[in-house]
C-alpha cells in the first residue's frame, strides 16, 4: 500500500474514531452550560460532569406589610371655672394689715378650683390715696397679695368702683395688679392692652374671659385717658364675641349687673343674658346685687347653651344693714374636652358665709361648716339659686 493510502487510511479511521465519541456523548451534551460572566468552558469540564446540576430555585420574595396606623386616641380633660363674688373692703376691712387670716378657713376650697376669678370691686389704691369705704372706695393694696395666695387667679376690674379716685386712680391700680403679677380683665392700660385676648389655658382647653360694668357711677375717665373701662353696650358686646370666640374652646363672661339687694333678676339682666347666649357666650358669672341670685340656662334658636348665674353676692364685704348680702358663692362649671368635642355642664354653687369672730376680725367661712352662726343657712341658698344648681 502506498504512503499515499496509508495516510488517508489513518485519516478515515481518526474520523470515525472522533464520530463514535461524538455520538456516544449526545446524551451529555445538555451538561454544556454557560454561566453569565465566565469566558471559557471546555469539553473536558461536559465530559467530566457525569450528573445533572440541581435545578436553581429563586427565593421567594419576602414582602413586609407596613403595620396600621394606630386609631387616634382622644384625650379627655376635664376642669372647673369658678368665680367669687365681689371683694368690697369696707373701710372697718380697708384697716386689716393682712387678710390671711380671712380667708384661711376657705382657701381650701379655691384653691380646689382650677381656674377662680374674683371681682375687686374696691379699687385697691390705699398706697397713694387714703384709705376709703363707701361711697368712694380707696383699699390696701395687700389685698391683690392676700386673695391670690388664698387662690384667686385672675380679677375682673370693670365695676362701679374702678373710677372712684379718678384717672390717677386707675393708673395706681394697674401699677399695684402689675406689681402683683395679678392677671386681669375688663379695664385696660391702653387700646393695645385691650387688644390682648384673655385666654386661660388648663391643659388643651382654652377659655376666653371678658367682662363689663353698667356705669361707674357717674365718675368718668377724662377725654384723651389712655386707660379703657368696658361698659355694657350690645354692639361693643357682639364685637368682642366674635373677636375673639374661634380662638377659643369656651367664653366666660363677667357682667357687673342687675339691682342691689334683689334676690332675683331684672329685664335688663334679661335682655343681657340673650344677647350673650345669641353672641355665643358660654358662662356668665354676675356681680353687683350684693346678695344671690339664681341660675339659668339658656338656649338660642340655633340650640347654643349659656350657663348664666345673675348673681354671687358678695363674698368678702360687711354691708351690715343689709344681714343677707354676707351670704356668697363660689360659682363653678365643670369643662370637659374629648377630641373637638367641649361640654359644659354640673352647675354648682359652694356657699359662703362672712362671720365676725370673738376676737373682731371678720372671716369668711365655707357656709356648711357655720350654719349654725350664720344669718342663713343652705336651704335658704338653695330656694334663691334654684334646683338646677348643686348647692354645698
Amino acid at each position: 500500500m502506498s504512503k499515499l493510502n496509508q495516510t488517508l487510511l489513518g485519516m478515515w479511521i481518526i474520523s470515525l474514531a472522533v464520530l463514535v465519541f461524538v455520538v456516544m456523548n449526545l446524551d451529555n451534551e445538555s451538561e454544556i452550560h454557560v454561566v453569565e460572566g465566565q469566558m471559557n468552558h471546555t469539553v473536558e469540564n461536559a465530559t467530566n460532569n457525569t450528573s445533572k446540576a440541581p435545578t436553581q430555585v429563586a427565593e421567594p420574595e419576602i414582602v413586609i406589610e407596613p403595620e396600621p396606623e394606630p386609631e387616634p386616641v382622644n384625650k379627655k380633660e376635664t376642669v372647673r371655672l369658678a368665680m367669687i363674688g365681689d371683694v368690697l373692703l369696707h373701710y372697718r376691712l380697708a384697716q386689716y394689715k393682712d387678710f390671711t387670716s380671712s380667708f384661711a378657713s376657705v382657701a381650701p376650697l379655691m384653691q380646689s378650683y382650677d381656674y377662680l376669678i374674683a371681682n375687686q370691686e374696691s379699687p385697691p389704691v390705699g398706697n397713694k390715696y387714703a384709705l376709703s369705704g363707701y361711697p368712694q372706695f380707696s383699699s390696701p393694696p395687700h389685698i391683690l397679695r392676700d386673695i391670690q395666695q388664698a387662690g384667686v387667679d385672675l380679677v375682673t376690674i370693670a365695676n362701679n368702683h374702678t373710677v372712684d379716685k379718678g384717672e390717677g386712680g386707675v393708673r395706681t391700680f394697674f401699677e399695684n395688679l402689675d406689681a402683683q403679677n395679678m392677671p386681669y380683665v375688663g379695664a385696660y392700660k391702653n387700646q393695645e392692652d385691650k387688644n390682648v385676648h384673655r385666654i386661660i389655658e388648663l391643659g388643651s382647653i382654652k377659655i376666653g374671659m371678658l367682662a363689663y360694668t353698667y356705669g361707674t357711677n357717674g365718675l368718668y375717665l377724662p377725654k384723651g385717658s389712655p386707660f379703657i373701662i368696658n361698659y355694657i353696650d350690645e354692639s361693643r358686646i357682639k364685637a368682642d364675641v366674635e373677636a375673639i370666640r374661634n380662638e377659643v374652646d369656651v367664653l366666660a363672661v363677667s357682667m357687673h349687673w342687675g339691682s342691689e339687694y334683689v334676690y332675683g333678676e331684672n329685664d335688663y339682666q334679661r335682655h343681657y343674658a340673650k344677647v350673650l347666649n345669641d353672641a355665643g357666650a358660654d358662662i356668665v358669672f354676675g356681680t353687683h346685687p350684693h346678695v344671690l341670685q339664681p341660675y339659668k340656662k339658656w338656649v338660642s334658636e340655633a340650640q347654643h347653651e349659656t350657663h348664666v348665674f345673675y348673681s354671687l353676692g358678695n363674698f368678702f364685704s360687711t354691708i351690715l344693714t343689709v344681714p343677707n348680702s354676707m351670704i356668697g358663692g363660689i360659682a363653678s362649671m365643670e369643662i370637659t374636652k374629648e377630641g373637638d368635642n367641649v361640654t359644659i355642664g354640673s352647675p354648682r354653687l359652694d356657699a359662703t358665709s362672712v362671720l365676725k369672730d370673738a376676737d373682731g376680725i371678720y372671716r369668711v367661712y365655707p357656709l356648711k361648716d357655720v350654719e349654725a352662726r350664720s344669718v342663713k343657712n343652705l336651704e335658704w341658698v338653695k330656694k334663691v339659686v334654684g334646683s338646677e344648681v348643686s348647692v354645698y
